[in-house]
């Protein structure tokens, strides 16, 4: 009877040791998949400081999402205490306009994503210098998409090309990434072209980005 007792408590005891190596081992995957995303988030930010050596970025993950934002707006783990401030300038990885932070609080942000209706940028035509603004809009942002408005009626703009931001308001850097022009159509009034922008990375799907504090 004894011997059938101690056995159980032996078993109950490997059951112990099991759960807990099973524990630090799901702890060491953890850690293993942290500190790849943050190696990768450090070639990153190479890559881009090599494009402008002047500007100061800071390395940040997405650590939230709304589902009911139909504009992709998310929330970054980094804040004030890491120099993040109010209307800072978002890129993905690959130097892409994402959007702007619009909350920032100790230790996290939330980011106003360039699909929504509220966010203005001053853009550019790359190849024509065709200048307008760009907006987010409830008609395209569905679809991953935004568009530079107010472009001159006949503007020379065509399928493919390049839009960046011009710097102007000193809200953004100039020369930011937007993505390229998707199509063409006739402003509600006639009086200008509305190019629809595939932005170059979708901020309904970004995990990592960098905050641009200082250009």
């Amino acid at each position: 009877m004894w011997e059938k007792y101690t056995s159980i408590d032996e078993v109950m005891e490997q059951n112990e040791q099991l759960e807990a190596e099973n524990a630090e081992l799901r702890q060491q995957i953890v850690d293993y998949d942290r500190i790849k995303a943050e190696n990768e988030a450090y070639k990153a930010l190479a890559r881009i400081q090599d494009s402008n050596t002047e500007a100061s970025y800071i390395s940040a993950f997405v650590i939230g999402r709304d589902p009911l934002d139909e504009f992709g707006g998310f929330t970054l783990d980094c804040g004030t205490v890491n120099g993040v401030a109010v209307s800072d300038a978002v890129i993905s990885d690959k130097g892409y306009l994402i959007g702007m932070v619009v909350e920032a609080d100790t230790t996290s942000c939330k980011v106003m994503t360039i699909l929504h209706p509220s966010f203005s940028a001053a853009g550019v035509v790359s190849r024509t210098r065709e200048n307008g603004i760009i907006n987010g809009s409830t008609d395209y942002a569905g679809d991953g998409l935004c568009v530079l408005t107010n472009l001159e009626r006949a503007a020379e703009t065509q399928m493919g090309d390049q839009v960046i931001t011009t710097g102007l308001g000193g809200v953004f850097p100039p020369d930011v990434l937007v993505g390229v022009v998707q199509e063409l159509v006739p402003e509600a009034s006639g009086k200008s072209t509305i190019a629809v922008i595939k932005p170059g990375a979708d901020p309904r799907t970004v995990k990592h980005v960098f905050i641009i504090t200082n250009y």
